[in-house]
């Protein structure tokens, strides 16, 4: 108990540290501009989008408007057939006049470390911010560190969440398993041939919206 009590300890130490010698903000303009801001998923009910994730569609939104960022990487779940956590986002961004060629989908972000590694190994994203609330960042960002990715992190709290301090909890024994996974290469659950942010993502969006519904 004591042992683990202590790795623990020593392990959210680590990701403190990280976290406060990165850049990270919840102001838009103190974030350096980037290739792309990286929106994970978050719940969806039905085609709403849970408030954690209209809060980081929002934030995504101001980082591409502001000129921030020149393009849109979403990256969420979408491994069930009745489950689809890029739809409601990839219309979010559609809706409020984001050009087409401009938003990335990737289908296959089950969790943040597939995200960020698929943005390197996929995407070939080198820059990042990365658009969460400051109770996730963290991890997020020591994940990009040990990726070797440049990343930022604009924390969204664009309100207070009904689950907060759950949220904050569960981030103790994520971080573990972050480290964890850092540790033993683990890898993505699916990869995949490159795809380079630089140019068009229509053909990215295949199975949230049909292509031929945006041109």
């Amino acid at each position: 108990m004591g042992i683990l009590v202590f790795v623990t300890l020593a392990t959210n130490l680590r990701f403190w540290y990280v976290y406060q010698t990165s850049v990270h903000s919840k102001e838009l303009m103190e974030i350096p501009e980037a290739e792309v801001a990286i929106v994970p998923g978050a719940a969806v009910y039905g085609k709403t989008p849970s408030p954690i994730l209209m809060d980081r569609l929002a934030c995504g939104l101001d980082l591409y408007n502001t000129g921030r960022v020149k393009k849109i990487l979403l990256s969420g779940d979408n491994g069930k057939s009745d489950y689809n956590e890029l739809r409601p986002m990839l219309e979010f961004m559609l809706n409020h006049k984001v050009k087409p060629e401009d938003i990335f989908v990737d289908h296959a972000g089950f969790r943040t470390l597939d995200t960020l590694i698929r943005a390197k190994e996929v995407f070939l994203v080198k820059k990042a911010i990365f658009v969460s609330q400051s109770f996730f960042l963290p991890r997020a960002i020591y994940l990009g560190r040990e990726l070797e990715l440049e990343l930022y992190g604009y924390e969204c709290n664009l309100r207070t969440y009904k689950k907060e301090m759950y949220y904050g909890f569960r981030e103790y024994p994520a971080r573990i398993l972050a480290w964890w996974d850092i540790q033993w290469d683990t890898p993505p659950k699916y990869l995949g041939k490159p795809y380079p942010i630089e140019g068009s993502g229509v053909s990215t969006w295949k199975g949230s919206i049909p292509i031929s519904s945006h041109k």
